[in-house]
């Protein structure tokens, strides 16, 4: 970083050289024609661009005219060069500043000549249909693909021979330098092509079958990775073949850095969706107990850690700090936003928490913070259930996490407890007969299981009635299912009492009058007329 500051330093003493050596007119007009030569360069290509969109609006151009506007970017570069070279006209340049302003335009003429025979190259559209029959389409892709690899070496070259000055370093090294550099490039670019089209087949010829899907994933994956790592290797070999300045041998080094730790993330972030593969797999199996929100869950939190780390190590790469440092100053960041996210973040960690103790899974009836429906959703914020009115309810994963949760889903069987009364005046014969009657009714009952066998007693004296509880376990726990059967031996014991002449019991009261002594109260009641007929009696 050093030698930036003082490549920097340099160029503020230089312009500030320019300010004392001119005089005020002298900057004022040098201004002046770069403001308003790029104002009337903007104006010139807005004006050729409306003339271009009207001709096809009205479809009355020919051909090739919707090609023309390809050019306007190439001119504009080139014009804004000229124009900066028209804006030394006023001035006096210190000699090293004017190396640079004639680097800088120079670079400008050399992208414009290269976009312009870019787009001169689509010209090949135009040619006649019988033509580009006869030469085959991708023989005339890969004319294209060497021309403009072509154009782009020749500008270069140009571009550095024009520029002695400014990359004196260049020139000083010898003449196998540049024609090793020159072989590692073209070793770099035929192994780029190779590794892309062979990584690119592989991928397309192991199709989409089950049993190669590891190698597929594995190839998509490396195919940026590896045109990283030719690049990388393309810059390190510069780096190692030219003395280079300080200044450059400082970018160079960065930038490989910066490379190097890119094909490293890019390579991880790629392989997650390996990692995404087999989890779905694993969750694919029935003796296991996550589901897809799992996978979804690991796979945003990977993707999340690995930019995260990688950030890290790509500022330590374009820095040059240490690991150290950059850890305080990002724990401090961290902190402020864990601080400003703080109930995200318990809702983040509360649904990591449902994943891995997994209280209930999509699909079951549970019952938690008063809501009593069945799980439609496990986000990485709320979970979401379905009430039996049809209400949505978002519960936050916060507290789903630190509630007692009532999975009624996950209920082996379903238990029917229910007492039934008979009168008080049924005598016991019949009372044990109401208790048979109800034991052979559930007897090897549909739905029950061996270990939960029916459970019948005569085992209260109600205030109003006789009690005599039942008990039964339906399996598998079908709600609906088990309403139903409840409905056949509601209906089998009401016809069973009523054959036997059992009733039911209802709420009843019966009150006792006494007198004394051991209450000897008798009450009779009798027909007013016997009553009129013995008064007659006694009077005669």
């Amino acid at each position: 970083m050093q030698g930036f500051s003082e490549f920097f330093q340099k160029i503020v003493t230089l312009l500030g050289t320019v300010k004392s050596g001119n005089n005020t007119w002298q900057l004022f007009v040098s201004l002046a024609i770069l403001i308003l030569g790029f104002l009337s360069l903007e104006l010139l290509w807005r004006h050729f661009s409306k003339l271009i969109q009207a001709k096809l609006k009205k479809k009355s151009g020919k051909v090739w005219l919707p090609y023309l506007s390809g050019f306007l970017p190439a001119l504009r570069l080139a014009a804004a060069g000229l124009l900066l070279r028209a804006t030394e006209i006023p001035l006096v340049i210190p000699p090293k500043l004017l190396v640079l302003l004639h680097g800088l335009e120079s670079f400008l003429f050399a992208v414009a000549s290269i976009l312009f025979i870019f787009h001169l190259l689509r010209f090949f559209d135009l040619l006649p249909r019988s033509l580009q029959n006869k030469v085959l389409k991708p023989f005339l892709k890969r004319i294209r693909g060497v021309l403009r690899l072509t154009a782009v070496f020749v500008a270069v070259i140009v571009f550095l021979y024009t520029q002695q000055d400014l990359f004196p370093w260049l020139w000083k090294s010898s003449w196998w330098r540049y024609l090793m550099l020159v072989l590692i490039y073209a070793v770099i670019y035929i192994g780029w092509k190779f590794l892309t089209i062979f990584l690119s087949t592989m991928t397309i010829v192991l199709g989409d079958s089950e049993e190669k899907a590891r190698l597929r994933i594995l190839f998509k994956a490396s195919l940026w990775p590896v045109r990283l790592l030719l690049l990388a290797i393309g810059i390190y070999a510069t780096q190692e073949i030219f003395q280079l300045p300080a200044v450059a041998d400082q970018i160079m080094e960065i930038a490989t850095n910066i490379v190097g730790t890119l094909v490293v993330i890019l390579f991880l972030y790629q392989m997650l969706d390996l990692v995404e593969y087999e989890l779905t797999k694993f969750v694919g199996r029935e003796d296991n107990e996550f589901d897809l929100n799992f996978v979804q869950m690991v796979r945003i939190v990977s993707k999340v850690l690995v930019i995260l780390f990688g950030s890290i190590y790509l500022l330590k790469a374009a820095t040059g700090k240490p690991m150290t440092t950059l850890l305080a100053g990002l724990g401090i960041g961290g902190l402020a936003v864990a601080l400003a996210a703080q109930d995200t973040l318990k809702n983040l960690f509360g649904s990591f928490m449902i994943m891995m103790d997994k209280p209930f899974k999509v699909g079951d009836r549970v019952i938690a913070e008063g809501f009593d429906g069945y799980v439609e959703e496990i986000g990485f914020r709320s979970t979401r259930l379905r009430t039996f009115p049809g209400h949505l309810v978002s519960v936050p994963n916060e507290k789903m996490a630190g509630v007692s949760i009532e999975n009624v889903g996950r209920r082996p069987s379903i238990r029917r407890y229910t007492n039934i009364t008979i009168t008080y005046d049924t005598p016991v014969e019949k009372v044990e007969r109401a208790v048979s009657i109800i034991k052979e009714i559930l007897k090897d009952h549909e739905g029950m299981h061996p270990d939960y066998p029916p459970q019948v007693y005569f085992n209260e004296f109600n205030d109003a009635s006789l009690n005599i509880a039942m008990f039964y376990w339906f399996h598998p726990p079908d709600y609906w299912e088990a309403m139903r059967f409840s409905e056949e031996v509601n209906l089998k014991i009401m016809r069973a009492f009523e054959a036997e002449g059992i009733e039911f019991a209802f709420p009843t009261t019966t009150t006792y009058l006494a007198q004394d002594d051991r209450r000897p109260l008798h009450i009779t009641v009798s027909n007013p007329e016997d009553m009129k007929r013995e008064r007659q009696d006694n009077e005669c």
